[in-house]
C-alpha cells in the first residue's frame, strides 16, 4: 500500500484521545512551536524553553504551596519535547512500516493551554520515509535536542537518553493491531518486554506524590538526576 503525509496523519490521530495529528501546508497558528525554530534557536545557545519551564514551575508552586525542584518542571519539558517526533516515528511504522517526515524542519505543535503538553502535532512535510530512514531522523532530532537542552539543572544521560526510548516503546506499543511492531521495535533497538521506564519524571519531588507505576524507582532502581 502506497501511503501519504495525510493518510498517516490520519492513522496517527485515530490511535490517540489525547494527541491529534494533522498534515499541513505551514506551521497553522502563531500558538504553535516549531521544531526547526527552536532547535536552530537551542543550538546557537539560547533558551527557548524556558517560558514552557516557568509556566510549570508556577503552577507547581501555586498547586502545591512550596517552590518546586526545578527538576520536576525539566524533565517533563525534555520528556514532552521528544515525545512528538517519537510518538508519530514510532506509532507510524509500527501501523505501516514507513513514517512521515519527522526531522525537526517537518514538524510543529501546540501546547495544552493548561497542562501544557503537546496536544497537536502538525505533519508540514508530505515525505513518507521508511523505517530506517525514520530511525535515523528520530535519532538526529531527539539527540540535538537532548544533547543542547540547559534547564538549568542536572540531568543524566540515563534521563535524557531513556526519556527518548521510554516514549518509543510506549508509541510502538500503543496499537491494538500493528502488524509491523516487531520490526518496527528491532530497527529502534526497543525491549517489547520491558515493563518499566528506564527515565523518571520526579513527579515524586513534589508533596502527597507517589512515583508512577511503570517508574524505575518502584522496582528499586536508583534514578540518577
Amino acid at each position: 500500500m502506497t501511503y501519504t503525509a495525510s493518510r498517516l496523519a490520519d492513522l496517527i490521530d485515530g490511535e490517540m484521545e489525547w494527541l491529534s495529528v494533522r498534515a499541513a501546508d505551514e506551521v497553522p497558528g502563531p500558538e504553535w512551536i516549531h521544531c526547526g525554530t527552536l532547535l536552530q534557536d537551542q543550538l546557537a545557545g539560547a533558551d527557548p524553553t524556558y517560558g514552557w519551564r516557568k509556566v510549570l514551575q508556577d503552577q507547581y508552586a501555586e498547586e502545591y504551596s512550596i517552590e518546586p525542584p526545578v527538576r520536576v518542571a525539566a524533565m517533563f519539558v525534555l520528556m514532552w519535547y521528544v515525545s512528538v517526533p517519537s510518538i508519530v516515528a514510532g506509532l507510524s511504522t509500527a501501523l505501516t512500516g514507513v513514517s512521515p517526515d519527522v526531522s525537526p524542519d517537518a514538524l510543529a505543535f501546540r501546547r495544552h493551554p493548561t497542562a501544557h503538553y503537546p496536544v497537536e502535532v502538525a505533519l508540514l512535510s508530505q515525505r513518507v520515509v521508511t523505517t530506517d530512514e525514520a530511525v535515523r531522523q528520530v535519532e538526529s532530532h531527539t539527540r540535538a535536542f537532548t544533547d543542547s537542552y540547559q534547564p538549568g539543572v542536572k540531568l543524566s544521560s540515563r534521563q535524557r537518553l531513556g526519556a527518548i526510548s521510554d516514549e518509543l516503546r510506549a508509541a510502538v506499543q500503543m496499537p491494538e493491531e500493528a502488524l509491523h511492531a516487531v520490526a518496527a521495535a528491532e530497527a529502534f533497538r526497543l525491549d517489547l518486554g520491558q515493563t518499566m521506564r528506564t527515565s523518571c519524571c520526579f513527579v515524586y519531588a513534589l508533596p502527597n506524590t507517589n512515583p508512577c507505576s511503570t517508574c524505575p524507582r518502584v522496582s528499586g532502581v536508583k534514578v540518577p538526576i
